[in-house]
């Protein structure tokens, strides 16, 4: 279905030309997101019920390639202790060079415990978002 065919106005057009609120044209949007991801989740089981029937090699419809492949695995280190103790340590390192930028932007040096300066971890703030929680 090539939505871009649905004789209605984009709403970034509708938002562009001044006839929607951008504020609530970002709300509807989200509400939007919301309930195709629900919508989506509850369909995936019969979508994958169904196109099973055509192998592997999945079909074509509406100009797209549906198909079924395997989602990847996860590896699990849990049980071994030698990873679990370097892990523990790289994150004590991770907070004691975090903690060693908080300190340079108060214009102080943090030294380790032999005495040998700590090298400030490097911090990228983050760009500004909108925030939308629904009122109760």
């Amino acid at each position: 279905m090539d939505l871009s065919k649905l004789p209605i106005k984009d709403i970034y057009d509708l938002v562009k030309e001044g006839e929607i609120d951008p504020l609530k044209a970002i709300i509807v949007l989200k509400e939007i997101e919301k309930k195709a991801k629900e919508y989506k989740s509850k369909i995936d089981d019969i979508a994958l019920d169904e196109i099973t029937k055509y192998g592997r090699e999945g079909t074509s419809i509406d100009g797209y390639s549906v198909s079924v492949r395997s989602a990847a695995g996860r590896w699990d280190f849990k049980h071994i202790s030698e990873i679990q103790d370097l892990e523990k340590q790289l994150k004590e390192l991770k907070e004691k060079h975090k903690a060693s930028y908080n300190q340079m932007l108060r214009n102080l040096t943090t030294l380790g415990e032999g005495g040998e300066v700590i090298i400030p971890a490097n911090f990228k703030h983050g760009k500004d978002i909108i925030v939308i929680t629904k009122n109760k």
